[in-house]
């Protein structure tokens, strides 16, 4: 099918098939007939357009894939892409009007359902050319698509067997074929009769021949009368349009009648004029050679350029009857005596006064002709940047001052400066810089290619490229621009050969084209394997590594590996290297040929932290290991916070522990107590001077109680260490005692349990090292101190006390359950139901029930109110009969009337605020 009408082909056999060519040529033998073309000797008409024909470009139909497509249905052999299953006449089918690639129908409807949902156009894409649909398949058609359904063919499977009537897009016809898949064969029809471009001749081609757009030019030469004076056209073919001017060469006189002059017929412009000798002359054309002309007075006159003369002489422009003042008009005509043409002019000594063009007034003397400015202005230069006196007779001139300033434009490739003296241009192009960055900042999208079409000429970059193109061998011959360059259109004259020799790219080829081929490359490994099957590659692309697996001995030589690449220059076989280095760190090098030959990583290349004990705190040292450098680890401050407490365990402060060489830790200090603790040493003080006891602390927390209860022989344990390092440094009079002790690593659970028994004991305690690897270290305080009980006792006095209570709340509910209830609750309040109107229909029921004097109606929650009066403060047996048939009246009259929707009987306490129960099943005891 033709993408647009045909102008040129080539009579090749790559071009146009054999059957095409052979239908064409009978055509144009067939043009030779008398009624549709005039031949001459010299050159046929059917020649010229075979000529044509020659010269036209078609697009190639391949005929083949509809026989393929036809030919593998009919044997069952055709693949649907889609399931991989074969399609035959039986199946129902749909095909792409892209690729033609024919899928079974459910498969292809899938797909486009699957493909359409993930998309915002909800469009699917053929899975062969991935041309874009927006219509998921949805009826079986034959190839044409008119039919529904369509019933076995014979000739083609899935055919109608009507004419196909496809309209072709480059010309007026349809296609004859019978319904038929793939492309649409190449029209064969003749076309229209044509008129050529002038209208005197008429021809009829095949529609591919037919120049729909272009049209044809006749042999007969153009004949139309383009003049008065009867010449035809110039033009000596047939063309389209107009004919235009005349340009035949004539013989005319000039108006004044002094000259002959030949000139093209269009440019006459005839005039009558009167010669001085009173002959009438029709003029053409003007001379350009001044002609003297006598005013009426016969003795004035004026030398105008050659023009018609008119008959009657114009009036003299000094007569009396026209000079009416002075030369500046300052002095009246009552005062200007004057009788005739060749009277002098009247004296005026009055400066003239007249306004100039420059916007000046004269200030010379009266004066006959023309007024000359003599002022100055200031002007700004062509750039405006500078200002200039210049006189009003240069800019009349038009002069225009120039500074020394340069332009500091860019030019169009945004890489060069205009640098120009006193551009006129400059302005503009410095507002549209201001302009474009205005877009930018507010995010607007602007075309440089739109401001490249505006720009001024002046500010278009000339210069060459001259960058080096993407090929690297040749550089880039446009004039300077921005953005990068373009594909490099040299080319060689010699074949491009891939490495296998089975592809080839003929001469002449551009510069960068790479070559794809297809076949398996052929280049022998190196270790003689079979290499992996891939393409033909150029030569600067290394092959595919070998991939085979073979036997190889790691780097370290302790393991024989049966899975090495072939290709893998090294081998390893993963383990680390655990000898430890003079450091005390491992190694850490994965299988190393130097560590099997004890040859380890150097300690000044260690990646690992120190991690050793300081000796001025408890610490970990947190430098990166420094043992090739020969420094201690107290060298440096220790800069880890540390947690402070004041004497009474009422103030917290976070600090660096600050320990080095020639200073202490902060751990085990005590921060200034505050007003806060004053206060509440006051109080203290107050409390044992009137026996007033506080709340006994526990001496340990409910966790401490908790772990030990589950794990009394290890939590055991860890309390007789930290007792026995309390009591060895209370005994260490003299000698220096020992103020930090530090536990092995334990699990999360274990060191919380460590804290919260530090706490009790008021010792200092922090975790160190990583996670799943983490220990304790403690340090004396202060404020330490040996607990007074143990932690067995504690765990005792505390169930003995958890007994108790649990004894008092059973004995509390259960005289909960023995007392009687004393109140109404009502519940699930409606909507827009207030505590008003719960009282006036309380008040309303309670008209029933005399012994009820007063009552009140409590707000407990949201939608939840209670009944509740004075008459239950003493409740019995009777009172409880009576609240529960109360209780009933409520529940059906209140929810008749949209109040609330339940009631039950409650047990509000003493002060009428809370409900200590609630009877939910309102059953009578």
């Amino acid at each position: 099918m033709l993408d647009k009408p045909p102008s040129s082909i080539e009579f090749a056999g790559d071009t146009i098939t054999d059957r095409v060519i052979d239908d064409l040529s009978g055509s144009i033998s067939g043009l030779e007939s008398p009624d549709t073309l005039n031949s001459t000797p010299e050159s046929s008409e059917s020649e010229t357009d075979y000529a044509l024909y020659l010269d036209l470009d078609l697009e190639q139909v391949d005929e083949s894939l509809a026989s393929t497509i036809i030919q593998e249905i009919e044997e069952g052999v055709y693949v649907c892409l889609v399931c991989t299953c074969e399609i035959d006449r039986l199946s129902q089918i749909w095909s792409c009007l892209g690729c033609y690639r024919v899928y079974d129908l459910d498969c292809i409807r899938i797909w486009a359902t699957r493909r359409s949902s993930t998309t915002a156009q909800r469009t699917w894409r053929c899975p062969a050319c991935y041309l874009e649909h927006n219509k998921i398949p949805q009826r079986f058609t034959c190839w044409c698509g008119r039919k529904t359904n369509p019933s076995p063919n014979s000739l083609i499977p899935f055919s109608c067997g009507n004419a196909c009537d496809h309209k072709y897009e480059s010309c007026i016809h349809r296609c004859f074929a019978q319904c038929h898949p793939g492309e649409h064969p190449t029209c064969g029809a003749m076309g229209p009769l044509m008129m050529c471009k002038c209208g005197a001749e008429s021809q009829q081609l095949p529609c591919l021949m037919t120049p729909y757009e272009d049209g044809w030019k006749g042999q007969t030469p153009c004949e139309i009368i383009v003049c008065a004076m009867g010449h035809r056209c110039a033009q000596k073919s047939c063309h389209d349009g107009l004919c235009g001017p005349c340009s035949a060469i004539v013989t005319v006189q000039c108006y004044s009648g002094h000259e002959t002059i030949e000139t093209e017929c269009y440019k006459i412009n005839p005039k009558l004029s009167h010669s001085e000798d009173g002959l009438m002359i029709v003029g053409g054309v003007s001379c350009n050679r001044a002609v003297r002309s006598f005013y009426d007075c016969e003795i004035h006159f004026e030398d105008v350029p050659c023009q018609a003369i008119p008959q009657e002489k114009p009036h003299c422009k000094f007569a009396p009857d026209v000079v009416k003042s002075c030369y500046c008009g300052k002095i009246a005509q009552d005062n200007v005596n004057r009788q005739s043409c060749t009277d002098p002019m009247p004296d005026c000594n009055n400066p003239c006064g007249k306004l100039l063009n420059c916007g000046c007034i004269c200030k010379a003397q009266c004066h006959p002709g023309p007024c000359k400015c003599i002022s100055s202005q200031v002007v700004k230069c062509s750039c405006k940047n500078t200002d200039f006196l210049v006189p009003c007779t240069a800019l009349e001139q038009g002069f225009e001052p120039l500074c020394l300033h340069k332009c500091a434009a860019l030019l169009s490739c945004r890489k060069h400066v205009h640098k120009a003296v006193c551009c006129s241009y400059e302005q503009s192009a410095l507002k549209r810089e201001r302009d474009k960055k205005r877009l930018i900042r507010n995010n607007l999208r602007f075309n440089f290619a739109d401001q490249l079409l505006t720009m001024e000429p002046c500010h278009i970059c000339t210069r060459d490229c001259n960058q080096l193109l993407k090929c690297g061998k040749h550089r880039c011959k446009a004039l300077c621009h921005s953005g990068p360059c373009g594909v490099c259109l040299e080319s060689s004259a010699d074949d491009l050969v891939c490495n296998c020799g089975k592809t080839v790219i003929p001469a002449p080829v551009r510069c960068g084209t790479k070559i794809t081929c297809t076949e398996t490359c052929q280049r022998p490994l190196p270790c003689g394997h079979t290499s992996i099957p891939h393409q033909c590659h150029d030569g600067d692309v290394s092959c595919a590594k070998c991939t085979h697996f073979v036997t190889k001995w790691c780097e370290c030589g302790l393991k024989e590996v049966k899975t090495a690449l072939c290709s893998a220059q090294t081998v390893s076989c993963g383990n680390l290297c655990v000898v430890r280095k003079e450091c005390g760190h491992p190694c850490n090098r994965a299988c190393l040929k130097e560590c099997s030959n004890g040859i380890h990583a150097s300690v000044a290349q260690c990646p690992f932290q120190c991690r050793k004990i300081r000796k001025s705190c408890p610490h970990m040292c947190t430098l990166k290991c420094h043992q090739a450098k020969n420094t201690t680890c107290d060298s440096v401050v220790c800069l880890l916070p540390v947690v402070l407490t004041c004497m009474c365990g009422n103030l917290e402060k976070k600090v660096a522990c600050g320990a080095s060489e020639t200073q202490e830790t902060a751990i085990g200090r005590c921060i200034p107590c505050d007003d806060e603790c004053g206060v509440k040493a006051r109080e203290k003080e107050l409390r044992a001077a009137f026996n007033v006891a506080l709340p006994s602390e526990p001496v340990y927390s409910d966790e401490v109680l908790a772990v030990y209860r589950r794990q009394q022989k290890w939590c055991r344990q860890k309390e007789l260490q930290l007792l026995e390092f309390i009591s060895n440094y209370m005994l260490a009079a003299e000698l220096k005692p020992t103020k930090s002790l530090h536990f092995p690593a334990m699990s999360k659970p274990q060191a919380d349990f460590v804290h919260n028994l530090c706490d009790s004991f008021k010792l200092y305690s922090e975790s160190y090292g990583q996670e799943l690897n983490r220990g304790v270290f403690v340090h004396i305080t202060e404020r330490t101190i040996e607990p007074r009980v143990r932690i067995e006792q504690a765990l005792a006095s505390a169930e003995e006390v958890a007994r108790r209570a649990e004894f008092m709340v059973e004995m509390r509910q259960k005289k909960l359950n023995e007392g009687f209830n004393n109140a109404v609750l009502i519940t699930d309040g409606f909507f827009g139901i207030s505590k008003d109107d719960v009282e006036r229909k309380v008040q309303q029921i309670l008209t029933e029930f005399p012994e009820i004097e007063q009552f009140s109606v409590l707000w407990i929650k949201d939608s939840t109110y209670a009944f509740t009066s004075a008459y239950f403060a003493g409740m019995d047996k009777e009172k409880e009969n009576l609240l529960y048939r109360i209780l009933n009246q409520f529940k059906r009259m209140l929810r008749d009337d949209l109040i609330a929707f339940d009631c039950r009987m409650c047990l509000l306490d003493d002060d009428m605020c809370h409900d200590l129960k609630v009877d939910n099943a309102n059953v009578m005891k």
